[in-house]
């Protein structure tokens, strides 16, 4: 396959090139600033402001058999919110519609368990149950995560308006090794651990999931959502006790044992074959 990749010069970017490029595909990769070539076999650098140049980003998907949707701005932190909001929607938009017009099927789009309403909310987080599957309710009370629940909403949308379309919405988690999230949660803790529900995600294992979304695309039937998460925390302190402490009024269900993460992954593993197979 022919696979576009916006956003592939960021961290989840750089991982999907070179495992696509490693699987024998060849590869588009599209930024908004122009990239000198960075040596990756199989693959060109085009341009395109994905959320504010619909012609340039039409013309960067050609010729292009799948898309791994990854650019948009990653948090909201020292944003104004509707910077944040119209940029991430129209990002998704952009790129589902031009795809669309293209006839490209096979699309992969970095979604985020903020979508549910979590680490940037601006009222107390509440949680009807844990571990979280793809089910749980949405409550976003912030920019970004109200611009991911739109986001996956216009999927469901776009598999109508274009038939034989395939979106594979992953629910991707902090990415970043387990050492550098751990850290991260230490000297943070109310906000970067509880907040986020001690949660994490490998990048690499990120990148599988991007390109297993668009190989297996047929398995979608449509617009899935999937969470993308590591199986287990941050934390040597059992996740059920935790779930107490903090999180008080949540039911604890089957799935919490020992550290085990917030965010179930068994869809993911269904439907794509997919399991994070990293430790660190």
């Amino acid at each position: 396959m022919k696979i576009a990749i916006t956003g592939a010069r960021g961290t989840v970017g750089r991982a999907c090139v070179a495992l696509c490029s490693k699987a024998g595909h060849a590869t588009v990769q599209i930024d908004r600033t122009e990239q000198e070539y960075d040596g990756t076999p199989n693959s060109e650098m085009r341009t395109a402001d994905v959320a504010n140049d619909y012609d340039a980003l039409l013309k960067a998907f050609k010729g292009c058999d799948a898309l791994i949707h990854l650019a948009a701005l990653p948090d909201p932190v020292g944003k104004d919110d509707w910077t944040v909001h119209n940029n991430n929607v129209s990002s998704a938009f952009n790129g589902f519609y031009a795809a669309g017009k293209l006839g490209i099927t096979k699309v992969c789009y970095a979604s985020s368990v903020n979508a549910v309403g979590l680490a940037y909310a601006t009222q107390p987080l509440h949680f009807d149950y844990f571990p979280l599957d793809e089910d749980a309710p949405q409550r976003p009370t912030d920019a970004y995560a109200l611009a991911k629940q739109e986001a996956e909403m216009q999927a469901r949308s776009f598999v109508n308006w274009f038939p034989g379309m395939n979106i594979a919405c992953l629910r991707i988690h902090e990415v970043a090794p387990l050492k550098d999230v751990r850290e991260e949660h230490e000297g943070n803790w109310d906000e970067a651990a509880v907040r986020q529900l001690w949660g994490w995600v490998n990048p690499t294992a990120v990148a599988r999931a991007c390109l297993l979304s668009v190989e297996r695309a047929e398995n979608l039937q449509g617009a899935q959502v999937l969470n993308i998460c590591a199986p287990a925390t941050t934390q040597d302190t059992p996740s059920a006790e935790l779930a107490s402490k903090y999180y008080p009024n949540a039911e604890i269900r089957r799935g919490l044992e020992g550290n085990k993460g917030f965010w179930t992954t068994d869809k993911a593993r269904r439907v794509l074959g997919w399991t994070h197979d990293e430790t660190e």
